[in-house]
């Protein structure tokens, strides 16, 4: 279960790698994710901006981002994108830390990568309550 985390301006310097790392792989392990390899690249709300428009047509940074590479040869499960910034602003508003606000970011693009939704009430409470429940366990 290979993690790779790319961090091109040194975003991640304001968060503790190690438990960042202990605890996604542990998300992984909890949602049965094996053989399978995620990218994290944490990135400016520019670059956010850029691939929300291309991709979802939305002019705006988002706080996450998730994409899943459908290659069944491929151990590469998919890239997750965090704006650090937009994580910073979530962290003011639901009194997280860094720490925190990336390692739901990442359980909340992982549950995305394996099929899951907020378009309805329903599946929204559903994918939120299966989020808390992960990060809860891996902290």
């Amino acid at each position: 279960m290979p993690l790779n985390i790319y961090d091109s301006n040194f975003y991640t310097k304001k968060i503790n790698k190690s438990i960042f790392n202990s605890r996604i792989l542990k998300s992984m392990k909890y949602l049965k994710i094996n053989n399978k390899s995620l990218d994290i690249s944490f990135i400016s709300q520019y670059m956010m901006k850029k691939i929300n428009y291309k991709y979802r047509k939305i002019n705006k940074s988002t706080d996450v981002l998730s994409f899943f590479y459908d290659y069944s040869d491929s151990v590469l499960m998919g890239e997750i994108f965090i704006s650090i910034k937009d994580a910073e602003k979530n962290c003011n508003k639901n009194n997280n830390t860094l720490l925190d606000e990336c390692s739901i970011l990442t359980i909340h693009g992982i549950l995305h990568l394996l099929g899951y939704d907020h378009d309805t009430k329903k599946k929204e409470q559903s994918m939120f309550d299966l989020q808390e429940k992960i990060y809860k366990k891996v902290i």
